[in-house]
């Protein structure tokens, strides 16, 4: 190992990143009040050297920290402080806001998604200015993720098109990924199917009525189906029927349903393709039944187009992929995966829609957004490894080209 790189793993804290952790969970942050916990990230900047910057609104607050920032290129690490909320404490082994360590994990409301990984952010950019490398390394701290970042990563965006923020060439996203590098991401596609029945009096639901209900339930059962279509980078696509309103009273037969579908679409597919796939399963599942009403219920654009988000991917041989690549090999010892099992949406898709080149590394964790959640803590020290390696790496690239 190159003795710079010995000299930056020696700084690394664990305990330092713990600590953080467990302040950032003891906060709640749900969605709408990230204000306290934006506060105190800024005071761990400040108390550390650190220039901070606030953006955003008042009470929903991005916080920005960046070195040397008349360096190039420059790389952004990103990493949301909002959360989803606890609709179910008595599920939870202890206090999800208390956060607990056991058997080598950190538990509490977060840990897992993704205020751990924040810590880690923090620190890392700590550990980046006592080395300073020759690039300009940034990191946001965002409100709003949870609910499609619009006043969080999507707004800083719009003000670096706008020329108001600077670009970067390269951003990382620090969500959980088991410590694989995601290049890629699934893309969300989400819509309504009505269906339409006849009204009437329960006693004559066999002689008049048409149930709304019930043609919506063949519908589900069809569409319920795995999806027999594979990428290497993010896997299967998935299609999930999560939401159904259907009747007003219980002594009527009811005329319409409306269900609620959620898309995930894998590289190569659009939302044009998945309309068309599910047309034909509904034209399969109601071929022969003469009352077999529906349409397909999907927001457009002003141009008529479908509104979702696409999916997206960073080239594998992009400089920022192969530094990560290069940096788990020599932090961690282990040989560089792109495949991440769990390829939900998350911010750093707006940045590859940008055209930023874009990669998700993150520690190893369970039960995001559930009862226990948690994260492993030796995968944080690892993170905060690779984090600096692949920054070093880059700055190095960077220097041969001139």
């Amino acid at each position: 190992m190159e003795p710079r790189l010995r000299e930056a793993f020696s700084m690394i804290d664990g305990m330092r990143i713990l600590e953080l952790a467990k302040r950032l969970i003891e906060i709640p942050s749900v969605t709408g009040e990230e204000l306290r916990v934006a506060h105190y990230a800024k005071e761990v900047l400040e108390s550390s050297g650190l220039p901070v910057e606030l953006r955003g609104s008042g009470e929903r607050p991005i916080v920005l920290s960046n070195i040397n920032p008349e360096k190039s290129p420059y790389i952004v690490f990103n990493g949301h402080l909002d959360t989803v909320p606890v609709p179910d404490p008595w599920a939870w082994t202890r206090d999800p806001f208390k956060p607990w360590v056991e058997d080598g994990r950190l538990y509490g409301r977060g840990s897992s998604d993704m205020k751990a990984s924040c810590a880690v952010i923090i620190h890392a950019l700590e550990v980046l200015e006592r080395l300073n490398p020759s690039c300009s390394v940034g990191i946001q701290l965002v409100p709003d993720e949870e609910r499609g970042g619009g006043q969080g990563t999507r707004l800083l965006l719009e003000e670096m098109m706008k020329g108001q923020l600077r670009k970067p060439d390269y951003v990382v996203i620090g969500e959980k990924s088991n410590l694989k590098i995601r290049i890629a991401e699934r893309g969300l596609f989400q819509f309504h199917i009505r269906f339409r029945g006849r009204a009437t009096h329960t006693a004559y639901a066999r002689v008049e009525g048409i149930n709304a209900i019930a043609k919506a339930s063949k519908a589900v059962l069809s569409l319920e189906k795995g999806i027999d279509r594979f990428h290497p980078w993010i896997g299967y696509p998935v299609i999930s029927v999560n939401t159904i309103k259907g009747g007003e009273v219980l002594n009527q037969v009811p005329a319409e349903c409306i269900i609620g579908v959620d898309r995930r679409l894998i590289i190569g597919e659009t939302a044009e393709t998945v309309i068309a796939e599910v047309e034909e399963t509904l034209r399969e599942a109601g071929r022969g039944d003469p009352d077999w009403i529906w349409e397909i219920l999907a927001e457009r654009d002003e141009r008529g187009g479908y509104i979702y988000d696409p999916p997206n991917y960073t080239d594998p041989e992009n400089e920022l992929a192969k530094a990560f690549q290069n940096a788990v090999r020599t932090a961690i010892g282990v040989e560089p995966e792109l495949f991440v099992e769990w390829a939900g949406v998350t911010d750093g898709r707006f940045y590859r829609y940008a055209g930023i080149p874009t990669v998700g590394f993150g520690p190893v964790g369970e039960h995001a957004h559930g009862p226990d959640e948690f994260v492993y803590l030796d995968s944080l020290e690892a993170q905060a490894r690779v984090y600096i390696a692949a920054v070093l790496d880059l700055a190095e690239r960077a220097k041969k080209k001139l």
